[in-house]
This record gives structure tokens, C-alpha cells and sequence, in this order.
């Protein structure tokens, strides 16, 4: 071996306790079973740090520069390899919105580090989907989720507590039915018997803006919120309401837009969060055919704001998701519907063989 290679694997032999981190941080790690460098370094980031030692976002990206760079070399430690981001990406949890199809189709769910945008007419179900994936982003550790809070934005007043209540109800009963399935699994049933609509309703932070300075406001205060609460998911509905209606001026606008948008991709790559808009639909001309088309409101310039576009729409009377735009998925089609307990696939259908 040469001094080199020795040199790495003595660094990553190095016990913890060598190496300069927070005494509370440390502690956890040590609890968690995190004794040396190697052991951080086996897990696939900082997300996954952070939900196996308990910690936050914030100390589990400190504690991952650390261990790779050195206390001196964290200043200098931008650039990341390929490979690194790829852990990273695989190492995110999805949140689910309980259609096997349209998980499918978003390559497992939502996903977080993202802005993915619901777009469609209004009935199709957006915001009943944003409220499933309110109740999704709690499901615990146990049961392969996030075990986390949400906070959700509206600015229509269209969330309503008493179908929250439901779906939260729905989804605490499928899955008291998986931990009854598997009566073997602990972790399960002790997850289980905290898991309650009342608990996951009380997870829920609820912002209501009635213009968009009160938008705007949430959105500066945000960062410092989801650090003090295990926020996993933000959603804004809708992040159209206000700028179709309370502006003349549209390069005031854009610039707004603009600003807003760079403040939700930030919190959402820095805090490992998947953030959710919701868009309406205008009518826009058809040059082509002489008629009218439904389009994403707010412009063309605005289509580049978020990650990833799912458009809803109606196809032969059933809801049908299109993934417009994703740097990562193809285009597709997913089917789905709204129930009592939330989206659910339309019965009869079954999850595309992978």
C-alpha cells in the first residue's frame, strides 16, 4: 500500500471521537452506532445520516464534510463527485401518493430536493393530492417513510381540516392493515400505536396568505421554520392565485416569480425537502387549428421554474396524470383517482411491470 492509500485508510479508520465534531452531534452518532469515519462514510448522505443518527439536515451535511475534508478543507470542498451525487440521489426517500400507478410513473413518488408542480383545471384534484402527500410525508421510519411534518401554504383558502381529517384517518388504517400483516415487526407496531389522525393532523403547519406580500413573507421566514420542526414537505396552493391577480406590472411580476422560485429551490435542496406547487390552466389561442387550448398559467417564462411538471387533466372521464417535464423520468401517463381516503389508482388497474 502506498503512503497514500495509507494515509486514506488510516483517516477512515479514525475514531470519532478524533474527530472535531459538536458533543450533542457526536453523542447521537454514537448511539446509532456511527464509531468511525468509515462507518459515515458507508451511508449513501446526509439524508440518510440524518434519519439513521437523528439528526438534522444541517448537522448531518457538517458532519459528512467534515469526515471527507477535514476541518480545513471544508472551506474548499464546493465540488462533488459524480458519485457522491448519486449516493445522495438514491439515498432520498420518495413521498408516496398511494396510486401504485403514479408513483410509478414519478419513479417512486415525489420526490425530495425538488419542486415538482401540479397543474390542471380546477376538480382535477390537486389539492386533494397535496393533502395526501401531507399525510404521506408522515408515515414512520418503520414503514420506509419520513416520519415527517408538513407545511402548507394556501393562498386560496381551499384546505379544508375536515377531509385532511379523512385522508389521515384512511391512511393510519392501511397501515395498522400492513403492521397487522407482518405481526413479527416490531418496529411496526410500536410506530403504529402513536400514529394517529389527530397526531397527523396536529403535523400539519398551515400558513393562509391573502396577498402576496403575505406570500412572500412566509417564504423569507420558511428556512428558519423547517429547521425547527421536522419539515419534509412544503406545499404552495396556489402559487398562481396572487400574481394572475393582484399585478399590472409584468416585469414586477417575473422578477417576483423569479425571486420566489430561487427561494423554494433553496430551501428544497438545502433542507433535503420536497416542495409541491400547484398552477392553474389559462386559455391560450391555437394559431394552428383557429381555436383555444389549455395551457399552465403564468407564461412560458415560468415553466422553468420548477423540476418537475405533472399536468392533470381529464381523459375519457378519468383523472390521468401527464409528467410533462423531469430531468431525470420520461414522459408518461399515469391514471388515478380521488376517494374518501385520498388518490388511490382506479380500480382494476395494476402497477406497470418494471
Amino acid at each position: 500500500m502506498d503512503n497514500g492509500g495509507a494515509n486514506a485508510w488510516y483517516k477512515d479508520a479514525m475514531q470519532l471521537t478524533s474527530v472535531p465534531l459538536a458533543p450533542s452531534v457526536r453523542s447521537k452518532l454514537q448511539r446509532a452506532g456511527f464509531v468511525s469515519v468509515r462507518d459515515v462514510k458507508k451511508t449513501r448522505g446526509p439524508v440518510e445520516l440524518a434519519l439513521e443518527a437523528g439528526l438534522t439536515n444541517e448537522e448531518a451535511s457538517e458532519v459528512m464534510k467534515v469526515v471527507r475534508f477535514g476541518v480545513d478543507g471544508t472551506a474548499l470542498a464546493g465540488a462533488k463527485s459524480a458519485s457522491e451525487l448519486l449516493r445522495e440521489e438514491t439515498g432520498k426517500l420518495p413521498i408516496y401518493t398511494f396510486s401504485s400507478e403514479l408513483d410509478a410513473l414519478l419513479g417512486g413518488g415525489v420526490a425530495a430536493g425538488e419542486i415538482t408542480e401540479l397543474c390542471g383545471c380546477p376538480g382535477i384534484g390537486k389539492t386533494q393530492m397535496c393533502v395526501q402527500l401531507c399525510a404521506s410525508v408522515q408515515i414512520p421510519h418503520a414503514f420506509g417513510g419520513y416520519d415527517g411534518e408538513a407545511v402548507y401554504v394556501d393562498t386560496e383558502g381551499s384546505f379544508m381540516a375536515e377531509r385532511a381529517e379523512e385522508i389521515a384517518e384512511a391512511t393510519a388504517r392501511h397501515l395498522r392493515s400492513v403492521s397487522n400483516a407482518s405481526p413479527e415487526d416490531a418496529g411496526m407496531s410500536d410506530a403504529i400505536a402513536s400514529f394517529t389522525a389527530e397526531r397527523m393532523l396536529e403535523r400539519v403547519h398551515l400558513f393562509r396568505c391573502h396577498e402576496v406580500t403575505e406570500l412572500l413573507a412566509v417564504l423569507e421566514a420558511l428556512p428558519a421554520y423547517v429547521k425547527k420542526h421536522r419539515v419534509r414537505l412544503v406545499v404552495v396552493d396556489s402559487v398562481a392565485f396572487h400574481f394572475r391577480q393582484d399585478f399590472r406590472d409584468m416585469a414586477l411580476r417575473t422578477t417576483i416569480l423569479a425571486k420566489m422560485t430561487q427561494r423554494l429551490q433553496q430551501l428544497a435542496s438545502e433542507n433535503a425537502l420536497a416542495v409541491v406547487t400547484v398552477n392553474q390552466v389559462t386559455v391560450k389561442p391555437d394559431p394552428r387549428g383557429g381555436g383555444a387550448r389549455l395551457v399552465p398559467a403564468l407564461g412560458e417564462s415560468y415553466a422553468h421554474a420548477c423540476t418537475t411538471r405533472i399536468i392533470l387533466s381529464w381523459e375519457d372521464d378519468t383523472r390521468t396524470a401527464y409528467l410533462y417535464k423531469s430531468p431525470r423520468l420520461p414522459q408518461g401517463r399515469a391514471r388515478y383517482t380521488v376517494t374518501e381516503g385520498g388518490i388511490r389508482d382506479v380500480r382494476g388497474t395494476k402497477r406497470p411491470a418494471e
